[in-house]
């Protein structure tokens, strides 16, 4: 019941703060936003896992037909670290000013004609629209701080750059990225709700190295700067295009390893010979971000005649050179991090059944272009698991609504072969134009060194209150 009744207070505090507002604007300016809460607890109901309050407004201007400003500004405070005890080491980690926390999401200007589009600030941009994975959705980096639960564009990182778009033929449209900016994945810190497996295993290794009595040095992160050096520059190209109800496109991007790449080695004291001897060498441990190659392309296809009318057909592919790759047995990493190439590729069957039930199928595979390097397996990175060179999901999304669009279920279920799932039923009610609320469940199963099996302690259900405007 103490569970139930957090619950409640937060959400009628929430409702009542957002009942009362008022706004202005002229006819060149939109004004747009949405205040909402979310509260996630453990499915006991005896710990919160989130109690994040958030402020979002977009403002745009339109003086022309063929020039714009926008801005959408985000402010939010989760106080799951000053309520949980268990978090509180995360806080100051979690709210570092130069983090995915900017209060500045996007700020960007458009100069727009009939066949080029410039778009020049601080912006998302989305190649890949898959569910539940990201293939070609590479450009911006990805806030990690609630694993892969939170909306896409609320985890996607902004990143100042330049977009031109070009039409030189009636369907086909050329991208060009300039992104003179970096920034890289947001890992979840030690102590925080959804720490990887992987960082848990390091800093246990550290741990252990300090009390056998030998010494570390952090280094700094050896982070790409394109503000002092364009060489350092992310570019980013993509054609679009559609022949015959058949769209595709053809990406390229020369961009960074985002997740990072971690290095450790020893130096020894000038009297004693190299190697991992506690007390006379010193543990060096630097994090690199290293430069990759992605060549990509995705298609999508409506089928409208013949038994399979009404099944659209997608897919996404994603070839990627010198993706720096973790090598050892379990939880041990034996030597420095190894360039490998990538494939990865989603294949997606989309259909409304009965009306107004939509379900999405997806086949999913990342294969690695090694088995193993210089005797050891694979690991993979976020849990330092034993990796097979081929990993194979499916992903089923069913929705629907009822009550002429204002109840809204929805279930996604991700599956690995390798028996590691994760399932996330949700229900939207819209109790006003306004107001919409949002109830649901993650629940996690499989094994520690798994993507979804680490978090199995950490299934979660979630409430939503959101106020637009």
């Amino acid at each position: 019941m103490r569970g139930v009744s957090r619950f409640l207070i937060i959400g009628l505090t929430f409702l009542m703060a957002s009942s009362v507002y008022g706004m202005d604007v002229s006819e060149n300016v939109t004004i747009s936003g949405v205040i909402k809460n979310e509260t996630a607890s453990g499915l006991e109901m005896d710990e919160f896992m989130k109690i994040e309050n958030t402020v979002q407004m977009g403002v745009e201007y339109r003086p022309t037909d063929y020039f714009h400003i926008f801005g959408l500004f985000r402010f939010f405070y989760d106080g799951v670290f000053d309520a949980e005890e268990q978090y509180k080491p995360a806080r100051s980690e979690l709210y570092r000013t130069d983090v995915t926390n900017d209060w500045l999401r996007e700020l960007y200007v458009d100069f727009l004609s009939n066949r080029l589009d410039v778009r020049m600030g601080r912006q998302q941009v989305v190649w890949g629209t898959a569910d539940g994975v990201k293939i070609l959705d590479a450009v911006n980096p990805t806030d990690m701080r609630e694993f892969t639960l939170d909306d896409y564009a609320d985890s996607r990182i902004p990143l100042w750059m330049l977009k031109l778009e070009y039409a030189p033929t009636l369907n086909g449209t050329f991208q060009f990225l300039f992104v003179p900016d970096f920034q890289a994945n947001y890992i979840p810190p030690l102590n925080a709700p959804f720490t990887f497996r992987g960082s848990q295993l390091g800093q246990a290794s550290v741990a252990s190295w300090l009390m056998a009595g030998g010494s570390v040095s952090l280094n700094e992160d050896v982070k790409p700067d394109p503000w002092k050096d364009l060489s350092e520059t992310t570019i980013g190209l993509r054609w679009l295009d559609v022949l015959g109800g058949f769209e595709y496109t053809l990406n390229f991007l020369y961009g960074f390893y985002l997740s990072g790449a971690n290095y450790s080695w020893f130096v020894p004291s000038p009297t004693y010979p190299p190697g991992p001897i506690p007390g006379v060498n010193t543990l060096n441990l630097e994090k690199r971000y290293e430069r990759i190659y992605l060549y990509g392309a995705s298609f999508t296809k409506a089928l409208t005649k013949g038994p399979l009318s009404g099944l659209t057909l997608r897919g996404e592919f994603a070839y990627i050179q010198d993706v720096p790759t973790y090598y050892g047995t379990d939880g041990k990493v034996a030597g420095p991090p190894a360039k490998m190439d990538n494939f990865n590729y989603v294949l997606g069957f989309d259909k409304d059944i009965v009306t107004n039930w939509f379900t999405s199928l997806q086949f999913i595979q990342l294969i690695t272009s090694e088995k193993d390097y210089q005797g050891y397996g694979l690991l993979f990175g976020p849990t330092l698991g034993q990796m097979d060179q081929v990993t194979t999901m499916l992903s089923l999304k069913v929705s629907t609504d009822f009550m002429h669009e204002r109840l809204k279920p929805e279930v996604l279920v991700i599956y690995g072969f390798d028996n590691d799932w994760k399932i996330s039923p949700k229900v939207q009610f819209e109790i006003l134009n306004s107001l919409v609320a949002v109830a649901g469940v993650h629940i996690f199963e499989g094994k520690p060194e798994n993507l979804y099996g680490q978090f199995d302690d950490n299934d979660e259900l979630f409430f939503e209150l959101r106020f637009g405007f």
